[in-house]
Formats: structure tokens, C-alpha cells, sequence
């Protein structure tokens, strides 16, 4: 994949790429924070976050919300520090969709369309 390859190349250059056991550390670095949110933390707030409640539902998407959006900061921090790639913000969009999810089950919540994100994993896991 060439998309966020430099486009400045001379004949004094080695080809430079993205090895797959790097990107493969990235992404375990970026999941670690996100894995001790969503099991650690969220395990200890489990009796609040799987309510009904408004609160219930800010406490466990804010922990999505959080967990998610520092997985692609950290993903983009790692793909950053490699000088041969262009244009790595493209990591970080994917947060202004989880901003925008994030305002919509707050704002549609009093209408019915609040998602409590905890309550949709637990019955992916334990309903079926």
C-alpha cells in the first residue's frame, strides 16, 4: 500500500515501507489502553454503566468514547514517527465520528436514541 508514502524519491534512496510486525506493535500498543477501559475499568463499574439512566448511559459511552479515540491517537502517534509516511492524520478521523456518535446519544437520548454501549456488548455476549 503506497497511500501515505512520500512523494519526494531520488535515486540515493532506499525504498522505505511499513513492515508488518511494525504495524502490528502500533496496533498492540494502541489496544492496551483501550483494553484495560473497556475490561478493567469497566468491570468495576458494571453495576452503573449497564442502567437504564442518563448517567448510565454518559458513564459507559464516555469509557467507549475515550477508549476508542485514544486507540486511533495512539495508532497516528505511531504511524507519525515513521519520516517516510505523509499525511498520517488520516488516523485521526475516525475520532471526529466517534465525537459525533457521542453527541447524538446524548442529544437523542430524551427521544428515544440514546445507545448505551455497554448494555449493547453485554447482550452481544451473554444473549446469545
Amino acid at each position: 500500500n503506497q497511500h501515505l508514502m512520500t512523494a519526494e524519491r531520488s535515486s540515493s534512496h532506499v525504498k522505505q515501507n511499513v513492515e508488518w510486525l511494525y504495524a502490528f506493535d502500533v496496533h498492540c500498543n494502541a489496544f492496551v489502553p483501550l483494553f484495560v477501559l473497556l475490561y478493567g475499568v469497566q468491570f468495576f463499574l458494571l453495576p452503573l454503566v449497564l442502567g437504564t439512566s442518563l448517567l448510565s448511559l454518559g458513564v459507559s459511552n464516555t469509557l467507549f468514547a475515550i477508549a476508542f479515540g485514544w486507540y486511533f491517537y495512539i495508532t497516528h502517534l505511531g504511524y507519525r514517527a515513521l519520516p517516510f509516511l505523509s499525511n498520517t492524520e488520516v488516523f485521526l478521523f475516525p475520532i471526529a465520528a466517534i465525537l459525533v456518535i457521542y453527541v447524538f446519544n446524548f442529544v437523542g437520548y430524551p427521544f428515544g436514541l440514546g445507545w448505551n454501549a455497554s448494555r449493547i456488548i453485554a447482550y452481544i455476549y451473554f444473549e446469545n
